[in-house]
């Protein structure tokens, strides 16, 4: 699958989860938040407290507000809690730059300590951020308290922020640690987004990777998205990942509501190969739901033309018509099947044996090829479908689909057999004149050694994919293997290859006995 960042032109991935602050968004819950938390620290509050649900947004707002911060205040972020105190300790110190003592936690309490005076003196305030801080120990939360004793008769010398999930005021709760209750001055929690600024998320994050909503969702399929996130800003993440994602599978310009429908149910970002999965499905689905939307429409158009009662009556009185019923075919002698699609295109290959398959019965395809000549005869030579001078933002995906209506590699791979001065698929130059060849038979048979033949069933970026797709083949009397191919510099992509055959007219002929089934 094509990178979904140069389909839609991003200059870098909008919707990464990571929790960069460059995409800080501040909804009317965040900017309380950060208000509220600039106050403490400035203030030298002694204790934050920062709650909110799983994808929030509470990291990215502590990496927003350590890069707020002026140069005065030096901060210490401790990212997981379910450390012990003495870990703690230590990453406090060596975030600060402070020699760890004789390692145990009195000693490194004195540097601590004599650090903070030295801080004070110099008008420096020390912040220690927690994050996770629901998943520390009672005990630690115990020893973290005692770090607020590091004060003068003036002015705390530390201040500590806990940010965390709601049950984080649960356990602050527990008769163990009140008093670090008591010591809470700020509290505040995150709220999820509304949907109006679920909207404006997505938009502010487009446009920093150089795109608007507009450009890249229809206004059903953002509505969508919005609806289902139901505010978490990771969920929308997740959901616009994953749309993009298949919208770029499916050559969609602007990602549509069926598209979103269908990954709705995703909780984690899709890899590739379930990218695809999703996508083979779609495109086997769209056709089927063209025909019947066609056939409603007629149905339609004939009900107006001629009334109910009249096109029922027509529809009821059909016949079966004895004179085109199909004649039994005896198992023996039924030409070989295969499941899937056979696209390729041609290449001298080592004719090396591959792995032998099961018989067994598969629904036999419709091959979209164009007849090199008669049925059982074999033309060599390739035909041109056209010579497409590249425009601006064009890909070979793109060219596929335009051409085929599929974009896979199996067509990008016949592109590139016609063009060898590519040398990246994904990358092709503006006016650089391109051909786009015929799917003939000319394409999907090789020659692999002296009178002996193959055809190229499929192309597969992954060598998972070639492997589950050649399981699924029965193709009686012929081999099955898999054929790598180097098509660009640390890229290899799979050919799928099945034969022999003692000649282009015994290929030929097989062929066209499986498009015409």
């Amino acid at each position: 699958m094509i990178d979904y960042n140069k389909f839609y032109g991003f200059s870098e991935n909008p919707f990464d989860p990571s929790p960069d602050p460059k995409f800080f968004f501040q909804s009317e819950s965040h900017s309380e938040a950060l208000a509220s938390l600039l106050y403490g620290i400035h203030q030298r509050k002694g204790f934050v407290l920062v709650l909110g649900e799983t994808g929030t947004g509470k990291t990215t707002l502590i990496y927003h507000l350590i890069n707020t911060l002026d140069a005065k205040v030096k901060t210490i972020l401790i990212p997981h809690s379910q450390i012990p105190f003495a870990q703690m300790l230590k990453d406090m110190l060596l975030q600060l730059g402070l020699p760890l003592g004789l390692g145990n936690k009195g000693s490194m309490m004195h540097e601590l300590y004599y650090h903070l005076i030295q801080c004070l003196h110099r008008d420096e305030n020390v912040v220690v951020v927690i994050d996770e801080a629901e998943n520390i120990g009672l005990d630690e939360i115990e020893e973290v308290r005692l770090l607020a004793n590091l004060e003068t008769s003036t002015s705390k010398l530390l201040q500590i922020v806990l940010v965390g999930r709601p049950a984080l005021r649960e356990k602050l709760l527990a008769d163990v640690i009140r008093q670090i209750k008591q010591r809470i001055v700020i509290s505040c929690e995150i709220k999820p987004l509304t949907e109006e600024e679920s909207e404006r998320y997505i938009e502010h994050r487009l446009k920093i990777a150089g795109s608007a909503s507009s450009e890249v969702f229809t206004d059903e399929a953002l509505s969508l998205i919005c609806r289902h996130a139901k505010g978490i800003p990771l969920a929308i993440n997740t959901l616009c990942s994953n749309a993009l994602s298949l919208g770029c599978g499916l050559v969609e310009r602007k990602v549509s509501p069926s598209t979103v429908k269908k990954i709705r149910g995703e909780k984690n970002v899709l890899n590739p190969e379930e990218t695809e999965i999703l996508v083979s499905g779609m495109k086997r689905y769209l056709p089927r739901k063209k025909t019947f939307l066609i056939l409603t429409l007629i149905i339609l158009m004939m009900v107006l033309s001629f009334g109910w009662n009249r096109v029922q009556t027509l529809f009821n009185t059909q016949e079966p018509n004895p004179s085109v019923t199909q004649p039994a075919v005896e198992d023996d002698v039924k030409a070989p099947s295969l499941e899937g699609e056979v696209r390729g295109v041609g290449e001298n290959v080592p004719g090396r044996p591959g792995p032998k398959v099961a018989d067994a019965p598969h629904e036999t395809p419709q091959i979209p090829y164009s007849p090199s000549t008669t049925v059982g005869r074999s033309d060599t030579e390739i035909r041109l479908k056209e010579i497409v001078e590249v425009k601006a933002g064009a890909n070979l995906y793109a060219l596929a689909y335009q051409y085929y209506q599929e974009a896979h590699e199996t067509f990008i791979d016949h592109i590139l057999k016609l063009n060898p001065e590519i040398t990246n698929p994904n990358l092709i130059l503006v006016n650089q004149k391109i051909k786009i060849p015929e799917i003939t038979d000319s394409l999907l048979i090789v020659q692999y050694a002296k009178g002996l033949y193959k055809i190229h069933l499929k192309t597969f970026a992954n060598f998972k994919r070639a492997k589950q797709y050649q399981s699924g083949i029965a193709l009686k009397g012929k081999e099955i293997e898999i054929v790598p191919w180097k098509v660009s510099p640390g890229v290899t992509w799979y050919r799928v290859m099945a034969g022999p055959f003692g000649d282009r007219a015994e290929g030929s002929k097989a062929i066209a006995e499986m498009h015409l089934q």
